[in-house]
């Protein structure tokens, strides 16, 4: 089964995360079917950065979205599109 996650990088005490396509099997740092976007809590306004359209077809083939990443992809598709 895939699923949409979060994918932590950047470094010690400042995150940086990156939307994913992966097996749920694997660990989130595995190897990853997809990046689709990212998102940066510490920017102030936060940044989040993902393709809707990426996102809509992989759940149209069944994966599935975290919870997190369902909060982020509702607060993409509300921002404007730049």
């Amino acid at each position: 089964m895939l699923v949409i996650r979060l994918c932590r990088a950047g470094s010690k005490n400042k995150p940086f995360f990156r939307v994913v396509v992966s097996e749920s099997a694997r660990t989130p740092r595995s190897r990853i079917t997809e990046q689709i976007g990212y998102y940066d809590p510490k920017r102030k306004p936060e940044v989040v950065k993902i393709d809707v359209a990426k996102a809509d077809t992989w759940m149209k083939k069944g994966a599935h979205a975290s919870d997190t990443v369902r909060r982020l992809l509702e607060r993409a598709r509300e921002a404007p599109a730049s």
